[in-house]
């Protein structure tokens, strides 16, 4: 373990408390490093949890302390500070989060959760929009109100007040005079207006409600059995940033859903179920966007929410003229704020000039509809961090 986390261990536990940070707060340090001149030292793991959320791990390599003129030796073993036991032995236990006593009332578990992954999951989100320079997409949902509230002087009193509605004090002013002869409209003399308390009305402080937009992110994973590997990886990792954008951009009001798809398709309940599904069987495109209609029809997704449908493939089809996949697409881009298609091709597809999906969505046209459609391809040796990042930009960027 490192010196530093050896001091922190030891150190007492109201003194720990205090000598924490938050996640956002050591990134910034972390990039001031980095603007230094010298290498970023945090790196962030992204973990499924088992209830379906996203895990985003920070891990620090600290440099290691050697004792003594030499550096061990990696022949016999011999190190510097290593005492008795095992690599990998258990030599002390501490909680993570001192108990609190919320955690024993009901729902006392879910009273902290955006502070832990949602949080970092919003964190993680900012920060990819700011690396990708990604504005803002068009809404197309109706907004929804929320629990926060701002106070705004919007509404409106006569005759007493915190600031002056000049507008709406002049149309009263000159209804009033108007009404007791004191208004000629051809020769207008407003030093001979009478200005009454009555006639002055004023904005005043309110509490109104914050109205947002929310967003249902389809996640679409070709989980056949030519999608193994680096492709199916560079997928996922697509899909994690996608949706870590969206739930900054929409402020924790996106909510995913998971479609696999071989021959048939499937929604499955969590990510981690997800990621590590797979099957091995052909692949049919149509079954996936085939399930997404059928789901947002029957739950009428379309009235109140943005949808957004993302899928990854390695561009195979057994449906050679993609008649079905292309009708059931066109359904889709007809209530989608965005479809995003991400083809990773795996090793054996590399060689050929184009895939089937490629060559059909390329005839059908719908491709030039960049509003709504984008469409992302990468080779087999193209399947790396940035590369997906350039597939995440172009995939959501307006």
């Amino acid at each position: 373990m490192p010196l530093v986390s050896w001091l922190f261990f030891y150190l007492p536990q109201k003194q720990r408390r205090q000598t924490m940070e938050t996640l956002e707060d050591l990134l910034k340090r972390d990039a001031q490093r980095e603007k230094d001149g010298f290498t970023k030292k945090i790196k962030i793991g992204k973990i499924p949890s088992i209830n379906g959320g996203l895990i985003f791990v920070p891990t620090v390599e600290e440099e290691k302390l050697y004792h003594g003129q030499s550096e061990p030796n990696s022949e016999t073993g011999n190190e510097s500070g290593h005492g008795e036991g095992e690599e990998g032995d258990i030599i002390g236990e501490q909680p993570i989060e001192e108990p609190n006593d919320e955690d024993n009332q009901p729902g006392g578990n879910n009273s902290g959760r955006e502070h832990g992954v949602e949080a970092d999951v919003y964190t993680f989100g900012a920060e990819l929009a700011k690396e990708l320079e990604l504005p803002n997409l068009k809404d197309k949902g109706k907004k929804i109100p929320t629990e926060e509230y701002v106070y705004d002087l919007t509404d409106r009193h006569v005759g007493r007040g915190q600031l002056l509605d000049k507008k709406a004090t002049a149309r009263r002013v000159v209804k009033t005079n108007y009404a007791l002869g004191l208004f000629d409209p051809d020769n207008i003399d407003t030093t001979k207006l009478l200005v009454c308390q009555r006639d002055k009305v004023y904005r005043v402080l309110s509490r109104e409600t914050v109205y947002k937009s929310q967003a249902v992110v389809f996640f679409v994973r070709d989980y056949s059995s030519s999608m193994f590997g680096a492709p199916t990886k560079a997928i996922v990792s697509q899909h994690l940033m996608i949706y870590s954008l969206l739930y900054f951009r929409y402020k924790r009001l996106a909510i995913p859903r998971f479609i696999l798809h071989d021959i048939e398709a499937k929604e499955v309940s969590d990510f981690n179920a997800y990621y590590n599904m797979r099957v091995v069987g052909g692949t049919m495109i149509s079954s996936a966007y085939q399930l997404i209609n059928k789901i947002v029809s029957e739950e009428g997704l379309e009235r109140n929410y943005n949808i957004f449908v993302f899928h990854g493939t390695d561009g195979d089809d057994f449906e050679e003229d993609g008649e079905e996949m292309l009708t059931e697409l066109n359904q889709i881009m007809a209530y989608a704020s965005r479809v995003g298609i991400s083809v990773a091709r795996n090793g054996y597809l590399s060689g050929k000039n184009e895939t089937v999906l490629e060559t059909n969505l390329k005839k059908s046209g719908l491709l030039e509809n960049k509003d709504i459609i984008r469409f992302f391809t990468l080779s087999a040796n193209q399947l790396t961090d940035e590369q997906n990042k350039a597939a995440v930009k172009e995939m959501l960027s307006p």
